[in-house]
């Protein structure tokens, strides 16, 4: 008993460094290819913002907007139509690959850690006890979580708010190439689950699994909280 208090304790702050580590390389993938794109950038605690070097590109931008931004909107002809829908076409573009190196960051290094599990798959079979480096790869393989935190939020805001939420990397992916809004969000919740379900029912020694998922449990909301809510506005504004 005492033995499963320690490594609930362990494996309780576990999930909680991890829920700002996978946060932040989150952001990372976002902010390295807005980098690699010619943009500034700057990650948040949550969230990564990146913008435009050009100032005299923005200007004109801004300036036609601001001149014929109704004509824009019913998309008829206007001044410098051709330099504006250039620009405009181009960060869209940009943006759509911004925005997906995100989630395929996550995903890759959960695909990784994945991956390296199956590798050392024996290591796993023989032992009751995993031991620290096992426990590494348990939690990068998990980087998938994300994808099951993800749709669980986007149906919560339904069911309490009427609607969808917007402003999710998977539902602009989807929006980009035309697809129903909950294509991308649902296959990658659905590959989350089959990852989850293998790492932890077969790579897990039994004797651990309950205390692995009561952490997961307790150290994820309490990781959430503590970096969404409390320490991340404060330390990454």
């Amino acid at each position: 008993m005492k033995s499963d208090k320690k490594l609930l304790l362990y494996l309780i702050t576990g999930f909680i460094v991890f829920a700002v580590i996978g946060t932040l390389s989150h952001e990372a993938g976002h902010y390295f290819a807005a980098k690699a794109l010619g943009y500034d950038a700057k990650i948040s605690y949550a969230y990564t913002f990146w913008f435009n070097k050009d100032t005299t590109e923005n200007a004109f931008v801004t300036s036609v907007f601001e001149k014929y931004g109704n004509l824009i909107k019913k998309e008829k002809e206007f001044p410098e139509k051709e330099k504006f829908l250039r620009i405009a076409h181009k960060r869209n573009y940009d943006g759509f690959w911004i925005t997906l190196w995100g989630p395929l960051q996550t995903m890759l290094t959960g695909t990784l850690g994945f991956l390296l599990i199956i590798f050392f798959r024996k290591s796993f079979y023989t032992t009751n006890q995993l031991r620290l480096w096992q426990w590494l790869l348990v939690f990068f393989s998990l980087f998938w979580l994300r994808q099951i935190c993800n749709i669980v939020m986007w149906t919560g805001d339904y069911l309490l708010k009427g609607e969808f939420r917007e402003r999710m990397d998977e539902i602009h992916i989807a929006n980009h190439f035309h697809l129903p809004i909950g294509t991308i969000i649902g296959i990658t919740a659905l590959i989350s689950v089959i990852i989850a379900s293998i790492v932890i029912f077969k790579f897990i020694p039994l004797i651990q699994r309950k205390t692995f998922i009561v952490s997961g449990l307790i150290g994820g909301i309490i990781g959430y909280v503590l970096w969404i809510v409390v320490l991340g506005p404060v330390v990454m504004p």
